[in-house]
């Protein structure tokens, strides 16, 4: 109803103009047009809309409308239908307006207007106190029908006003009705009152009536909404007046109390007000220890005619709560005596929740003490004490304010002044962040000093401390005359900011300095400020910005804001290499605001980083109407980022220029243009949240500054066109040359590639209208089209030769089909064929957001083609695949089968290859079933079966069956493996090796020393290299392999728990020297620490040099870490009471021999003995010679000899020709005929024989025997064992 009176002021001015005997006009009559228009302007607004309609009599004394509506940007809020104004034109011309009527059928405000929101404006709006131009007076108001929307009051409500005023010669009176009509709970309000200045004689009546669940109970929150009444009578003279007040809720009273006027003899006022009653079944129960069952209320006091102001008694009681005092201000509004004290306190000692606080605030005890008498002294004194304070955020042990000062009056003027001191101890608050930040104890102090006739009051000293932070402020402030005008300084010190980290959500440390000071109003909105941020060491836990706020930085703002704009004297921040600079100026209508930035060392950020950067930014323009040029030139010198690829990119000098104009949200981009050392880029277009026109450029000449190994040249163009969510994408590039590294990427990629592609954006997913790539190697290309309803993609690839990849199978690949969009998903039909048996087919559907999928895999391929991805390894043989993909694009979802029949595996890196290699996966639930035997190339089969999860970290059961394989190294070793091993745990680390392998039968050999066929020569080069001979030789390791930087080893080692046994038939062979062990070994650990156990021990054995057999008295064989053979042997004989020994011990690989004695001789002397049964200094040229050739043999470079190749010629395990003390000679043969009986034949130069039988029954236990040509015969049991 507001609005309406606006409208008559508006419309005054004409009547002035008009006679009441003039007859009616036809525009008089509409009013449309230029009046109208003119209101609706000048009442709307920003954020406001007035419309009027049917507006008639704008020139006459009667103005009606049939409706006008007042809408935010939410709609319309408040509508008046059918309104009358009856009101008197004449009465301007006194200076009033005269309302006769203001009425309105209908009055609906369906909810409240939006708050006003924008930005301030840059200039301020200046202060001064409101005048009104004229006085007003309504004498009827009403409206049938008003309907107040659900949002204003909890509920919908419907009602009718009734309201008269009337304000004549001194006499006033008002009634006023309220009805509730709706169907809701009843409710009505009834006002009467009248006053006449003649008679001082004053009438009034209220009476406000509503029943259970009304507005009044459900507003409040009562409890049970109760029906609630409230009546206010009263009549009489001011100098005897009486009037009752009660207050009853479901029929109960409440309170109910007089309050009383009674004139003095001296032209005083007197009064009186005594309320009394039991208000907590208007609380919750939880207040009634506040409250108790009795509340009263009583004050006391009397106006005398010059002013003065006596309060005489004041009374407030319950049963938690007193507050008893009385004060006297005089007539010049000084007190001159104030005595007022009180407690909150529970009878019982218990916390005292407090009403008036929905979250719950209570208090153990609280005290008020105020005293003053101007009497006796000028000064005064507060305190006020509480202790545990308790709300739900925090928790206060005690609290204690305190106050004193003094009030005056002086030959200058009125004067008062006083010192506060404020202390809160044993704080603990609920956010843990917040209380580390505060600490446990905040103490605040300040003095205040007023003076009559300054005009202002003085704050002295404001000091405030809390935590590590300290705040210091003082200054004045004026009074409202001046708009509250402060002027004043401001320093906050924090000496240590790491208590502050958890409001920062990041670890801060270092400390800072905050000092401000200038003048300002708050009702003006103007201000002069001039600001300083100061930090020592600061860090905020981002790398780059602790190192580059090491030391000290600053940040310092000049500022003014009046009524002609805002001007930014000076913005200036400070760094070590950091300088940034501004100014400027602002306005409703223009601005003008530059900025510079200057880092001249980039290495201040960290090791990573380097080089230089500075550059400027201007904006200019209306910015507050929305509205900005934005011009800025950024150059940076030999940048370094720490991304080595960019790096090389930005070596030299880089330069970012734009020119752009905002308007609104939107940004028009006239130029931006990037230029690197390697690479140039540029933009022109719009942005918008609306939509977007974007065309930009990107030209990259050298790839090789990314990379040494990276090579070619890239230029694009692209353009956008509409929102993040529907839009179009046009790209068009063409490459030269391209290379990255791999050299089979580089070859699909050498030559020149065209690349363009054109998508849409719909709904936020991406679509595909066209994508080709075509280059001599390689034709791609995905095309959309419409069909009636439904949306294809044709879908075709073509690569000339796979032979580019692998040369094994040369011919062309192609790939073909069909995407069919329905709905939500992409219906998929593709089919590839290629050399090398390649026949693969795709069907199914695809979710369009490409989640999920239901997908058929099936076809056939070689195994060969994934020999790209083996690095070293080749594996070849036929492929046959049956797939399914159901559920999200995860390995989880696949099921199906793959399978590999005959084929082969070779790995430069194994002795063997795997041939005849069956296998086959079977996936399902995340897993894959493994099953595979082969073939080993030297002997035997291997198998594999058992489970591998398809996803990280990969845990598998597999057994891994060895069955007669046979490993050997030509140089070294061959033996007979068969056993079980199981690999349980994950692949990437941390699984298990447990298991057995039995060595039925071993041969090491001891090898030769000097040049090995497989020894490299050092800085061999190959000159003119075939590429089939290089591919060759990056297969067997012989050359570095780039594809293989990436690879790495798993983040854990696996565990061991495997063990070797080889009872027997372990022989060592070599160097003259011919001995069987047998034992078993235990490997642990880890395979990056492999720790083995147990041994190899001697069962027999013998030494031959220059036809003098020693027989071994010592043999063991040991694994050490990284499975190296690890020999000790002992062979010994005892001569002239000299006992000599050869000691051969060291890797298998690379033996060393020494020579021993006792008592100890020189190690050619103790050889002499052991050869001759002689001192070296006696014997013969000839038996010298032997003497070499035995340390030759010895050494390993002697070869096998005649009898070792006979022995290996006739499939024996032993061959043997001695020479006994007599010099007679004996041949022995000896072979196991099975795993443990040994037999062997002895045959002396006469024909003589012997048969010599071992029978192993344990471990520890052998029958010996044996039987000779002239009839002598033995048997026997040994027990073995070691210790």
């Amino acid at each position: 109803m507001r609005w309406l009176l606006p409208l008559a002021l508006i419309a005054a001015p004409c009547v002035t103009f008009a006679q009441d005997a003039e007859p009616e006009t036809e525009a008089e009559r509409t009013d449309r047009g230029t009046i109208v228009a003119f209101l609706e302007d000048n009442l709307s607004g920003a954020g406001r809309q007035v419309t009027l309609r049917g507006f008639q009599g704008a020139l006459s004394s009667r103005a009606t409308a049939t409706q006008l509506t007042i809408a935010d940007d939410d709609g319309i809020w408040l509508t008046l239908n059918d309104i009358v104004l009856d009101w008197s034109r004449s009465s301007l011309l006194a200076g009033q307006v005269s309302v006769n009527e203001l009425t309105a059928a209908e009055i609906i405000v369906a909810r409240a207007p939006l708050s006003e929101q924008g930005t301030p404006a840059p200039e301020a709006s200046g202060f001064a106190l409101p005048e009104l131009p004229v006085s007003i007076e309504i004498s009827k108001i009403s409206a049938a029908r008003v309907v107040l929307g659900e949002s204003l009051l909890g509920q919908a409500v419907e009602g009718s006003i009734e309201a008269s005023v009337s304000l004549s010669g001194g006499n006033g009176s008002a009634d006023l009705t309220i009805n509730r009509t709706d169907s809701g709970p009843d409710g009505r309000i009834d006002l009467a009152a009248s006053y006449a200045n003649d008679t001082t004689q004053l009438s009034l009546s209220l009476n406000a009536v509503e029943d259970a669940g009304g507005i009044a109970a459900t507003l409040l929150d009562l409890p049970g909404a109760p029906s609630v009444a409230l009546q206010i009578n009263g009549e009489g003279p001011l100098d005897n007046f009486a009037s009752t007040i009660a207050l009853t809720s479901d029929g109960a009273e409440r309170l109910a109390g007089t309050v009383t006027l009674t004139g003095t003899d001296t032209g005083g006022t007197m009064f009186n007000a005594d309320l009394s009653g039991d208000l907590a079944p208007l609380f919750i129960p939880q207040y009634a220890d506040f409250l108790g069952d009795s509340v009263s209320l009583n004050v006391t006091g009397q106006r005398d005619a010059g002013g003065r102001l006596d309060l005489s008694a004041l009374d407030l009681r319950a049963r938690s709560v007193e507050l008893r005092g009385q004060t006297t201000i005089a007539a010049d509004g000084l007190p001159e005596v104030i005595a007022l004290s009180g407690f909150l306190r529970d009878p019982d000692n218990n916390p005292v929740l407090i009403p008036g606080f929905d979250a719950g605030v209570s208090v153990r005890t609280a005290r008020l003490d105020i005293g003053y008498n101007a009497v006796t002294d000028e000064s005064w004194r507060a305190v006020i004490e509480a202790e545990d304070v308790i709300t739900p955020e925090a928790s206060l042990a005690r609290m204690d304010l305190r106050g004193s000062g003094r009030i005056s009056r002086t030959a200058v003027g009125r004067v008062i002044g006083g010192s506060f001191t404020m202390t809160g101890s044993g704080i603990a608050l609920q956010d843990p962040n917040l209380s580390m930040a505060l600490g446990e104890t905040v103490t605040a102090s300040t003095r205040l000093f007023w003076q009559e006739g300054t005009g202002v009051t003085r704050i002295g000293a404001l000091d405030l401390t809390a935590g590590p932070v300290t705040l210091s402020a003082g200054g004045e402030i004026a009074g409202l005359t001046e708009g509250f005008r402060t002027r004043g300084r401001l320093s906050v010190e924090a000496t240590d900011l790491s208590p502050l980290s958890g409001l920062a959500g990041r670890p801060l440390s270092g400390r800072g300095t905050i000092t401000a000071s200038g003048q300002g109003s708050p009702l003006a909105g103007d201000f002069d400020v001039q600001a300083r941020i100061d930090g020592q060491n600061l860090t905020v836990d981002i790398p780059e910005a602790d190192n580059l706020l090491r030391g000290p930085a600053s940040i310092a703002l000049d500022i003014r804001r009046d009524t002609t704009g805002t001007v930014l004297r000076s913005f200036a921040v400070r760094a070590p290499s950091l300088a940034a600079d501004g100014a400027g100026t602002l306005t409703s209508d223009l601005a003008d605001v530059n900025l510079t930035l200057r880092m001249d060392d980039l290495s201040r950020l960290g090791p990573d980083y380097g080089g230089s950067i500075n550059g400027t930014l201007q904006l200019s323009g209306p910015l507050t109407s929305g509205q900005a040029r934005i011009e800025t030139d950024l150059t940076a010198t030999a940048l370094r980022t720490g991304i080595p690829e960019a790096d090389r990119m930005l070596n030299g000098t880089s330069q970012v220029a734009l020119i752009a104009n905002l308007i609104d949200s939107t940004l028009i981009v006239e130029q931006l243009n990037v230029t690197t050392p390697g690479a140039t880029a540029s933009a022109t277009g719009l942005l918008a949240t609306s939509g977007s026109d974007i065309t930009a450029q990107l030209s990259l000449q050298d790839l090789s500054r990314l990379r040494p190994e990276f090579g070619g040249r890239i230029s694009a163009n692209a353009t956008f066109k509409g929102t993040p969510d529907t839009a179009a994408l046009t790209l068009t590039a063409e490459t030269g040359d391209l290379r990255f590294g791999v050299t089979n990427t580089n070859r699909l990629l050498s030559g020149t590639s065209q690349l363009t592609a054109a998508l849409r954006l719909e709904d936020g997913v991406l679509r595909v209208d066209d994508l080709s790539l075509r280059n001599p190697q390689l034709t791609a290309q995905a095309t959309g089209r419409l069909t009636d309803t439904r949306r294809e993609i044709d879908l075709t690839a073509r690569l000339v030769n796979l032979g580019l990849l692998l040369p094994e199978f040369p011919g062309p690949v192609t790939l073909s089909g069909t995407a069919v969009e329905s709905g939500n998903a992409y219906t998929l039909s593709l089919t590839g064929t290629g050399p090398g048996s390649i026949d693969a087919r795709v069907a199914g559907q695809i979710a369009s957001d490409f989640r999920t999928a239901n997908l058929t895999v099936q076809g056939s391929a070689q195994a060969g083609l994934a020999n790209p991805f083996l690095g070293n390894r080749v594996v070849s043989g036929p492929l046959s695949i049956d797939l399914r993909l159901n559920g999200p694009l995860a390995l989880s979802s696949l099921s199906g089968r793959v399978a590999l029949s005959g084929g082969t595996l070779a790995d430069p890196a194994l002795p063997f290859a795997l041939q005849a290699i069956d296998a086959s996966a079977t996936l399902a639930a995340g897993s894959a079933q493994i099953t595979t035997t082969a073939n080993v190339s030297s002997g035997g089969r291997v198998s594999l079966s058992g489970p591998i999860s398809l996803t990280a970290p990969y845990r598998a059961d597999l057994g891994l069956t060895l069955s007669g394989v046979i490993l050997r190294d030509p140089q070294l070793y061959e033996t007979l493996a068969n056993g079980q091993l199981r690999i349980t745990g994950p692949l990437t680390g941390g699984a298990l090796i447990a298991g057995r392998i039995a060595l039925p039968q071993t041969e090491i050999r001891i090898a030769a020393t000097g040049f090995s066929g497989q020894e490299l020569l050092d800085g061999l080069q190959h000159i003119g290299e075939p590429a089939a001979v290089r591919e060759t030789r990056r297969r067997a390791g012989l050359i570095a392999d780039p594809s293989a930087n990436g690879q790495t080893t798993p983040a854990r080692p696996f565990e061991l728990d495997v063990e070797i046994s080889a009872p027997n038939q372990l022989f060592i062979r070599g160097r003259g020297l011919d001995a069987e062990l047998g034992g078993t070994l235990r490997i642990t650990g880890t395979t990056d620490n492999i720790i083995p156990s147990g041994a190899f021990n001697l069962i027999r054995g013998r030494l031959d040099i220059l036809g003098r057999r020693l027989t071994l008295t010592e043999a063991s064989l040991q694994l050490e870490g990284d499975f190296d053979a690890n020999l000790r042997i002992v062979a010994s004989s005892e001569n002239d009471s000299i006992t000599s020994s050869v000691v051969i011990e060291g890797s298998a690989n690379d033996p060393q021999v020494s020579f021993t004695s006792n008592p100890q001789l020189p190690q050619e002397e103790v050889l002499s003995q052991l050869l001759f049964g002689r001192r070296l200094d006696s014997l013969s040229a000839l038996q010298a010679l032997q003497l070499a050739n035995a340390v030759a043999t010895l050494a390993g470079r002697g070869g096998e000899g005649l009898v070792s190749r006979l022995r290996q010629g006739f499939g024996l395990d032993d061959l043997d020709v001695q020479t006994s003390a007599d010099g007679t000679t004996q041949l022995t043969a000896g072979k196991y005929l099975t795993e443990n009986v040994y037999s062997e034949i002895v045959v002396d130069q006469n024909g003589k024989s012997q048969i010599n039988l071992n029978l192993d029954i344990s471990d520890n236990v052998t029958l010996k025997g044996r039987v000779g040509a002239d009839g002598n015969t033995g048997i026997g049991v040994f027990y073995e064992r070691d210790y």
